[in-house]
């Protein structure tokens, strides 16, 4: 019998704005909303957890970080 690393579950999103961690999440809710409207609950939130972690893993933290460093504030609130 394998064993599970307890770690395996555990996601380092400690670099990402809490902004963008919401909007990922409120994004990958949506797909799943449209995509499975008769999903319940338990289903949906095990899907986008594991979506979440996904993302998150496959995501460069340099290139995030110089992302976030170059974004134009004005361009932002004109355009939001």
């Amino acid at each position: 019998m394998e064993c599970l690393n307890e770690n395996e579950n555990e996601v380092n999103d400690s670099y990402i704005l809490k902004e963008d961690k919401l909007n990922l999440i409120r994004t990958i809710k949506n797909i799943y909303k449209n995509s499975m409207p008769w999903a319940d609950d338990a289903l949906m939130s095990v899907l986008v957890k594991e979506h979440y972690k996904n993302v998150v893993n496959n995501m460069n933290e340099e290139d995030y970080k110089n992302d976030i460093k170059n974004v134009d504030l004005d361009y932002l609130v004109k355009n939001k």
